[in-house]
């Protein structure tokens, strides 16, 4: 009997764990090695959730870390998988109630990313994708803002159709405009001759007006090639005018340089005095021409005998 209740425990527990391990997907003759992954957010990943690649099971979540402003996740994958750095790695929604699992898009492309091995630990980026718990967390603050919209469109309304006052605003101004419907409505019948005769009159002075530009649209093309020629002799006036001041700016800079000798004359005041003195002279002579007549003293030599 105990041989019996000993080996019936043995085989309960041989169940239970042969159980447990095919529930968990656990290989016991598979290879598995460990890749480091950085996420921003995991949500509510756990421990043990599933890793597909390319959507088939192939690991699990192994350890759950925070690294700074990220989170360290250790996926525990298939040895025989060969991760490179094109591999895209996100945490997805895998169920209607919030599960989590880690999906990663396979790729062969790239540089191999070598499993965890002490201090060469290569961390791959991963990305979050917003699920249905998420969603549910954002209800309550959309709930919110719906409400606070409600409240503003109760407000507005009873301003305006709850309002009596708006509402006998509104129908004095729906009877004005359709009194002036009616006015309007009786000038056009009561002018509709003048006011055809205009139409025609309009057509008819857009009509001339076309005939006009086709009898003188040869006119118009001569207008605009004189226009033409115009503005280039303008042009042309324009550049000569830019000569002209470049030529005198650089005869006023030689008058102002006193190396020149239009500038030596213009800048050196002794020679202003001289020629100041030379005229007083000048005019004194003249003055004493006028009053004495010209003297002048004449010495001839003839050999040794003068005159």
């Amino acid at each position: 009997m105990d041989l019996l209740v000993g080996a019936s425990i043995l085989v309960a527990v041989i169940i239970l764990i042969t159980g447990v391990l095919w529930l968990k997907d656990v290989s016991v003759s598979r290879k598995v090695v460990d890749y480091a992954v950085l996420f921003p957010n995991i949500g509510t990943l756990q421990v043990g959730d599933p890793v597909q690649i390319n959507g088939v099971p192939n690991g699990a979540v192994k350890k759950i870390s925070l690294r700074g402003l990220k989170v360290l996740v250790i996926l525990e994958v298939d040895k025989s998988v060969k991760l490179t750095d094109s591999c895209r790695i996100m945490i997805q929604n895998i169920g209607l109630m919030g599960e989590r699992g880690v999906g990663m898009q396979y790729s062969d492309a790239g540089t191999r990313i070598r499993p965890i091995s002490g201090a060469d630990t290569v961390f791959l980026n991963g990305t979050f994708d917003t699920g249905i718990a998420e969603a549910m967390g954002m209800l309550g603050s959309v709930l919110g803002e719906v409400e606070v919209l409600t409240s503003n469109l109760a407000s507005i309304l009873n301003q305006t159709v709850g309002d009596t006052s708006f509402i006998k605003l509104f129908r004095t101004i729906v009877a004005r405009l359709d009194s002036i419907s009616l006015e309007v409505d009786v000038l056009l019948r009561d002018n509709k001759a003048p006011v055809e005769k205009s139409i025609k009159n309009l057509e008819k002075l857009t009509e001339e007006a076309r005939r006009l530009v086709e009898r003188n649209s040869p006119v118009f093309d001569t207008m605009a090639l004189n226009g033409k020629v115009l503005t280039e002799r303008a042009l042309g006036i324009t550049d000569d005018v830019d000569s002209l001041t470049g030529a005198m700016q650089a005869i006023l800079g030689r008058l102002q340089d006193n190396e020149t000798t239009a500038g030596k004359l213009l800048n050196d005041g002794q020679l202003y005095e001289d020629v100041k003195k030379t005229i007083a002279d000048l005019d004194t002579l003249v003055r004493n021409v006028q009053d004495d007549a010209l003297k002048l003293r004449i010495k001839l030599g003839f050999g040794k005998k003068r005159n």
